[in-house]
């Protein structure tokens, strides 16, 4: 029996390290982005939120109190992405927001370059003569799926994954009832002693849960497996130009997301290094980084890395891609 928990315990390891790989996907891309940022209520399903008084913004401080991060963690990743949180809705709350018109506040404290207002509940709110920088739950919410440093940013894309895993209501509720009926199945086994009866459902479980991560592993392996090496840079000019044609995204702007995500994940600033085509500056020692930054971006885009790169000659080579 304690042979069958651990073989358990690892199949969850296996899976949780595959759910990671996943759940980086959200940071790397815009549009995974975009598309999940709808999903706003999540942020209460994984800590309480606190917001501004009779509105239903957040403050940098309150969101970095969320994601239990410092305040220059957030302004630094705000002014990174300024123009993508933006467009999830921000304003700036001018310092006689307060007037009574909102919500009455119990004391006001003026300044000469700050207004703090007391309120019922003890919460303390202070706005410089400049404003208050206020943030929507979408835009706060895509600050979670843009932040690396956060176990709570991470279990905010974690229940994203299990939202946007899901195509439709129907097919939660039938996945609800057979999870619960697996489970089910594994109980009665562990009752009746039966160790293959345990065995059995256990391994139907494990598969009902990899059943949407299992096509990632496979994809993973094979790049594992080096469909691409360091010398075979001009091949993956025509994994990116076939990863444009069926997003339907244009090439350049394809060439430029993964430049951005390899600065942003792993500090690879190759446009600093040298005119186009900017794929040629990078260093041996990096080049694993690259394809896992191309297969993250293959993933989100919901397109196998492994048919990107299904091809035995390079579609062009580097100068085609002017990027």
């Amino acid at each position: 029996m304690e042979l069958l928990i651990q073989i358990f315990l690892q199949k969850g390891n296996d899976r949780m390290e595959i759910k990671e790989k996943v759940n980086d996907n959200i940071i790397l891309d815009r549009n995974t982005r975009d598309k999940c940022v709808k999903h706003y209520k999540v942020l209460e399903k994984v800590k309480k939120l606190l917001l501004l008084p009779g509105t239903e913004l957040m403050s940098i401080n309150h969101i970095a109190d969320y994601y239990e991060v410092s305040i220059d963690h957030i302004k630094s990743l705000y002014g990174l992405n300024r123009d993508e949180i933006d467009s999830d809705g921000t304003k700036i709350l001018s310092s006689n927001f307060y007037n009574g018109s909102v919500i009455n506040p119990t004391s006001v404290e003026q300044k000469q370059t700050s207004v703090t207002y007391t309120f019922d509940n003890g919460q303390i709110v202070t706005i410089n003569n400049r404003g208050l920088k206020a943030f929507s739950k979408r835009a706060v919410l895509r600050i979670g799926m843009l932040l690396q440093q956060s176990s709570v940013a991470r279990e905010v894309r974690n229940q994203l994954l299990n939202i946007e895993g899901k195509s439709s209501d129907e097919e939660k509720i039938q996945d609800i009832n057979e999870e619960k009926n697996l489970m089910l199945n594994i109980g009665m086994a562990y009752a009746s002693g039966n160790i293959e009866a345990v065995m059995k459902a256990t391994t139907e479980y494990n598969a009902f849960q990899n059943r949407h991560i299992q096509k990632l592993e496979n994809d993973n392996k094979a790049l594992a497996e080096g469909i691409l090496e360091w010398k075979d840079r001009n091949k993956l000019n025509a994994g990116i130009r076939k990863l444009a044609s069926v997003t339907g995204i244009p090439f350049s702007k394809m060439w430029n997301e993964l430049y951005k995500n390899l600065q942003y994940k792993y500090g690879i600033c190759v446009k600093q290094r040298g005119d186009a085509p900017y794929i040629q500056w990078i260093n041996e020692w990096e080049w694993d980084n690259v394809m896992k930054t191309f297969y993250a971006m293959c993933e989100a885009y919901r397109q196998s890395p492994t048919e990107m790169l299904q091809q035995t000659t390079p579609v062009g080579n580097l100068k085609d891609s002017k990027a």
